[in-house]
């Protein structure tokens, strides 16, 4: 049985043009976009091992009974195709040719090359030396295998939306016309999901051929999830996998096709595993910055893998190896595909409105395997141009609480550690609102499960808002700010160091008149540069993304009302919560139910 496993595409994307070697190597080609083909110029060598169109053979061996390879390319000109494969030796990809064939067509003619059986490279792919002006009409990778291998797969699609309309309507498009369209082998096993959490979406002009809009209520990403999996649970046919996926990204239908293939020849042992999608980041999208992330014992979350350009044939081949084993892995709900036992075994998402609900869910289910591959992507806003001290505060911090005491996540992790030390960063650099967010957060998950079972995540992150930094133009504030030396962080001195624990950044014990009048300049976000914030009576915020900075001003006596407060809050925690983990423990199997979650959506 032979069974495409990966199209050979082209940047047809108007963004994804300038990065056209994320698809091929090689001198910059013209695509026709209406024909598809891709015009190859004479004398020069273009490449395919690249991120988008190389073939993951050893992936794809190890989560599929694959047995044999062919590459099938539609060529018209004169030209030279070779086959190559490349490993990493040690750290720098090796080169194997293959196989070299001339071919001379004067007509578009389909071109078959197997490769052999006993290929043990860890990519494989093509290269093209045309002789004269030559074009491509595309291709693709076949796998050959046993027809028991395959299985059927009704792969549901759910994003959840909120006044996101251009990126949102825009995918769903695309999908429309590649995926959903005649002739698809998608058409029939694909049905999306669009639960438009702000209501602005029109269905009647947005419906179609198994795509269904679902007006909903403002849930978060939680309950757009918790929708999505609804509704993909009870369509006919029912979907066997819920494949998750953010709104505000740009996606490539084949990634969607890839994972749909992937899923239907998949090894038993991996039939409960994750797919998880990359995310390439939308302002420099030759980077990726994480595939699968891992919770640390320091209270935080990192992508497993380092921030790669993948233009680089040896990030790429580095990209595709497979993750060692660690304590805490999740898949991040940009692009994540779920079993539908998995969901039907371990419940539907905990209603934490949004953050940390896709690193629970994975730590809940504990899927054997997270299985990536370059191709299976998105391209997604950077998070360093989102960050706001209410998001990134309270609903890190009770969400975490919440998901440690009712699912027994996290253990590996000191959460209140972690929690004084960036309540105590706040209040070092001035940032009282955030220092207030912070203890929000721990007095809200001490209210227990209730809490979280009333419908106020919206009227939360309102509240919340308020205390978010008010934000200028740099220029605003007649200052001299360097964008490069912002995140400085030079050593600090010794006296410096004393003095800053001493006087708690000159909040006590130090005059008023002894305090530097000239501002210190910080970055605006979660850095912690103490040398340059040290015994000052100001510093300048700044956000190096947007170029714009707030002005903070030591208030002595909101610090007196802040720390008493604080003190009075981890009282509380030492002496009750206990108590508190266990009524969100009982709650569980109740705030993961799809009773508790049609009657907190109205459905």
């Amino acid at each position: 049985m032979l069974k495409k496993l990966q199209n050979i595409i082209f940047p047809t994307d108007e963004k994804l043009q300038a990065h056209w070697d994320l698809y091929y190597s090689g001198p910059r080609c013209v695509v026709d976009e209406n024909s598809n083909r891709l015009w190859l110029p004479a004398g020069v060598t273009v490449g395919f091992a690249t991120y988008l169109n190389g073939f993951s053979l050893e992936k794809w061996k190890r989560y599929t009974p694959l047995q044999s390879v062919e590459l099938r390319v539609t060529l018209q000109g004169k030209c030279c195709v070779q086959l190559v494969g490349y490993s990493l030796n040690p750290s720098l990809p090796e080169r194997r040719e293959i196989l070299r064939k001339d071919c001379d067509f004067a007509q578009p003619q389909e071109l078959c090359l197997p490769y052999p059986d006993e290929s043990k490279d860890q990519m494989l792919a093509f290269e093209l030396l045309p002789y004269e002006n030559c074009m491509l009409y595309g291709g693709a990778f076949y796998g050959e295998y046993q027809p028991e291998a395959e299985r059927q797969v009704v792969l549901s699609l759910a994003t959840t939306t909120c006044r996101k309309e251009e990126f949102i309507t825009h995918n769903i498009q695309l999908l429309k016309q590649e995926l959903l369209c005649e002739g698809s082998d998608l058409r029939d096993n694909l049905y999306v999901h669009v639960v438009d959490n702000g209501r602005t979406l029109d269905p009647k002009s947005m419906d179609g051929y198994h795509v269904t809009v679902h007006p909903n209520k403002n849930a978060g990403g939680s309950g757009g999830y918790a929708r999505g999996m609804i509704e993909s649970l009870h369509q006919t046919p029912k979907a066997t996998h819920v494949l998750l996926m953010d709104d505000d990204v740009l996606v490539l239908p084949e990634s969607i096709r890839r994972t749909y293939v992937l899923l239907t020849l998949s090894k038993p042992e991996y039939y409960d595993s994750f797919v998880s999608g990359a995310m390439l980041e939308y302002g420099a999208m030759n980077m990726q910055h994480e595939d699968v992330g891992t919770v640390t014992t320091g209270g935080d979350w990192r992508p497993a893998r380092e921030r790669r350009d993948q233009t680089k044939l040896a990030n790429v081949l580095k990209t595709d190896m497979e993750i060692l084993p660690m304590d805490c892995p999740y898949a991040g709900w940009w692009y994540c595909c779920i079993p539908a036992e998995s969901i039907e075994k371990n419940g539907l998402p905990l209603p934490l409105f949004i953050r940390c609900d896709d690193l629970e869910y994975s730590q809940r289910c504990k899927p054997a395997h997270f299985l990536t591959m370059t191709g299976i992507c998105i391209w997604h806003m950077g998070f360093g141009y989102k960050y706001n001290v209410s998001m990134d505060h309270y609903q890190r911090f009770r969400n975490m609480l919440i998901a440690r005491a009712t699912t027994n996540t996290f253990t590996v992790m000191d959460i209140m550690a972690r929690l004084r030390m960036e309540y105590r960063s706040q209040m070092l650099e001035f940032a009282y609102n955030g220092s207030e967010i912070i203890l929000r957060a721990l007095e809200d998950y001490m209210k227990g499960p209730e809490f979280i079972m009333e419908d106020q995540g919206e009227k939360i992150l309102q509240e919340n808002s308020k205390l978010n930094e008010r934000m200028k133009p740099i220029e605003s504030f007649g200052m001299e700010v360097r964008i490069e030396d912002v995140y400085r962080n030079p050593t600090r001195k010794l006296l410096d160091t004393l003095l800053y624990r001493l006087t708690y950044n000159g909040h006590r014990f130090w005059p008023k008149a002894w305090l530097k009048k000239q501002p210190g300049i910080i970055g605006g976000d979660t850095s912690y540069q103490p040398e340059q914030q040290v015994l000052r009576q100001k510093l300048l915020a700044v956000n190096v993304y947007d170029r714009t900075a707030n002005l903070r001003v030591q208030d002595r006596k909101r610090y007196r009302t802040i720390q008493k407060r604080y003190r009075m809050d981890l009282l509380k925690y030492a002496l009750d919560h206990k108590k508190v983990e266990a009524r969100y423990a009982a709650a569980r199997s109740y705030l993961t139910s799809e009773k508790f979650w049609r009657k907190y959506l109205e459905l």
